[in-house]
């Protein structure tokens, strides 16, 4: 898998988000800092929109 895409997908998991995305793609990866912050702070806001939708909806289930 790209190293890129790697650090997207990390940054959308809840727990590790942008600060073990970041620490991933600088340390462990040597990418740019620029463009690792970029893409992990696109692949944070991603979800948002869809837990903001389904919010409600997971919640009348319980």
């Amino acid at each position: 898998m790209d190293k890129l895409l790697q650090v997207f997908i990390s940054s959308m998991i809840p727990i590790v988000e942008q600060k073990g995305a970041i620490l991933l793609g600088i340390l462990t990866y040597d990418l740019d800092v620029l463009q690792v912050f970029v893409i992990s702070l696109v692949g944070s806001i991603i979800p948002a929109p869809f837990i903001l939708l389904f919010f409600n909806k997971i919640f009348m289930l319980s």
